[in-house]
């Protein structure tokens, strides 16, 4: 019985075994070019080669943008000798003063991205499970700029601005490798290469100097605001300033979260581009608009009020229900339209406002699409708001008071403005009626081709004003910066303006806010007045009168613009 057993089980080992070496045989001769190839494609890899991304030039060609190349290191080792971790460390001593933070980094997140030297990759490299590879890294000439060109974060992603809106023009084509790895990680043969293409290059129509020009003069107040620059018989920005302004090196390089933490709880918010997200009460440079409106419904440029510097609101039975007041508690005297622009007499828009009643105002609002986005191609624009019946109907479900006919006849009440926006206003003055769409793009150059593609300028409005009209505003444009006199009769950034070499029509705003906090400083204007080439805005945050923060700031940038050209001629 137990020989019968084992017998049994003699046969089962050696049918197993016949199996096994069937097997072996069927895999080794039969059907080894198929398990080979298995074999090999666990062992072959498909690497991307991610392109280089295009630069970015000003105007003028100056460097803005470009990439720097980095290397690096992936870890795949669970720890280092005591003889790797020695060569590590004089290694990276030449980088940081912390070379175990790097080495830290190296051994749990097991990667590390550095610069170094070909001596280094060499040493490196004879540390087993360690593979290095090339990357490049965004780089920006300086903080200004960030409201424009944006940033792409650590991983290459563009995230903000030029950088985001181009992204297809800029980030270039992948290539791949096909490589064999050996199984410590390494490479160990290259089997095919196709090489990346290399992202266009772009140029701007912002001049830089004029930029960082502005953006350090702004900065000498340590008050948020921001100032635009453009040329309004094309839509070209030649600079565009939102201060503070955060540095979008950091981004590209990668954040700490101690970094993070310091930008987000700025209470000056340098995330922000003041100049097209965020929305200002406009104050008097929205005065210009409103004496459009009157001349164009038929008010006589020459009708004049008597400014005392209060207006009384009186209701259907002649009775007192409220009181406002002039800037100028003396008040202007006789003032026809010239001159309430000259001096900004409150009391003038005041029955101006009341004259054409909200429905025509906000009627011509939407005529001009003042509460429309600008369309400039950069992101993070939001739209401007000019109130009305319906729109206070639906956003508070309140009925419309005269009382606030009056407030928005001067910039006040509901009204907000992105600077961006003002400054639209001001092209359409400045053209006669006319506004260009703005745009940062100036032109890119195809790499293959190196074909220039130039952007086209477009023209997105027409509003054809009547000569006499224009005159009669731009009469008053000029005499703000250029009519001597006090604070009753003289033009409100006269003193600014008196040694200007050049002509220029422009207005002060100075926007009343609540919470007890200083009023928020305006200019807008254009230059030469009769024939212009560029037009401002100015805007500081509780900075105080237009006149004594904006003008001043707008009058600089002004300066360094005509300096700059006669230099570049």
């Amino acid at each position: 019985m137990k020989e019968s057993r084992f017998e049994t089980l003699v046969v089962l080992f050696l049918f197993s075994f016949f199996i096994l070496g069937a097997r072996a045989a069927y895999i080794q001769l039969i059907n080894h070019a198929k398990y080979e190839k298995e074999v090999e494609e666990l062992s072959t890899r498909i690497i991307t080669l991610n392109p280089i991304r295009g630069n970015i030039y000003d105007k003028n060609g100056v460097l803005l943008a470009w990439n720097e190349k980095v290397y690096v290191i992936e870890n795949f080792n669970e720890s280092f000798s005591e003889e790797d971790i020695k060569l590590l460390k004089n290694i990276f001593s030449s980088i940081t003063d912390s070379p175990e933070t790097l080495i830290d980094k190296l051994i749990f997140q097991k990667n590390l991205t550095v610069n170094l030297t070909p001596a280094n990759i060499k040493q490196i490299l004879n540390i087993k499970g360690i593979r290095i590879s090339e990357k490049y890294i965004r780089k920006y000439r300086d903080k200004s700029l960030y409201p424009i060109i944006g940033y792409v974060n650590s991983e290459g992603k563009p995230l903000y601005g030029v950088e985001k809106v181009y992204n297809n023009v800029l980030e270039g084509k992948p290539g791949y490798q096909i490589v064999k790895i050996t199984p410590g990680g390494r490479i160990d043969k290259v089997l095919e290469t196709v090489e990346p293409i290399k992202g266009m290059d772009l140029y701007l129509t912002i001049d830089y100097y004029l930029q960082k020009y502005i953006y350090d003069e702004i900065e000498k107040y340590k008050k948020p605001g921001a100032v635009i620059m453009s040329n309004p018989n094309n839509g070209d920005i030649l600079a565009l300033v939102s201060y503070p302004a955060v540095e979008p090196n950091l981004f590209s390089s990668g954040l700490s979260i101690q970094e993070w933490k310091k930008i987000i709880y700025d209470t000056k918010q340098p995330l922000i581009n003041r100049a097209i997200s965020s929305v200002y009460p406009p104050g008097s440079v929205i005065k210009p608009f409103f004496a459009l409106v009157g001349l164009e419904e038929g008010i006589s440029p020459e009708a004049t009020i008597f400014c005392d510097g209060k207006f009384e609101l009186k209701n259907s039975k002649d009775k007192v229900i409220a009181e406002y007041y002039d800037w100028n508690i003396f008040g202007h005297g006789v003032t026809d339209l010239v001159k309430s622009l000259r001096v900004s007499c409150n009391l003038y828009y005041y029955n101006l406002g009341l004259n054409l009643g909200i429905d025509t105002m906000s009627s011509y609002a939407k005529m001009f699409e003042i509460n429309r986005k600008t369309d400039i191609d950069l992101t993070g624009e939001v739209k401007s708001v000019f109130p009305s019946r319906e729109w206070k109907k639906e956003k508070f479900g309140k009925d419309w008071f005269i009382g606030e006919t009056v407030l928005t006849s001067i910039g006040q009440g509901y009204m907000q403005f992105t600077p961006i926006s003002i400054l639209r206003l001001y092209n359409i003055l400045s053209t006669k009626g006319k506004y260009y769409q703005f745009h940062v793009l100036k032109r890119y150059v195809k790499n293959m081709s190196e074909d220039v593609v130039n952007y086209e300028k477009k023209l997105t409005f027409v509003h054809n004003i009547n000569p006499l009209d224009y005159f009669n505003i731009l009469k008053g444009l000029i005499e703000v910066t250029t009519y001597p006199g006090n604070s009753s009769d003289g033009g409100t950034a006269y003193h600014v303006f008196k040694d200007f070499k050049g002509l220029v029509a422009g207005k002060t705003g100075t926007a009343e806010v609540t919470g007890g906090k200083s009023a928020h400083s305006w200019f807008a204007g254009f230059m030469p007045a009769n024939n212009p080439e560029v037009s401002i805005v100015s805007f500081v945050e509780n900075g105080g009168y237009g006149s004594e923060v904006a003008a001043p700031i707008a009058k600089k940038a002004l300066e360094k613009y005509l300096e700059l050209k006669n230099t570049n001629k």
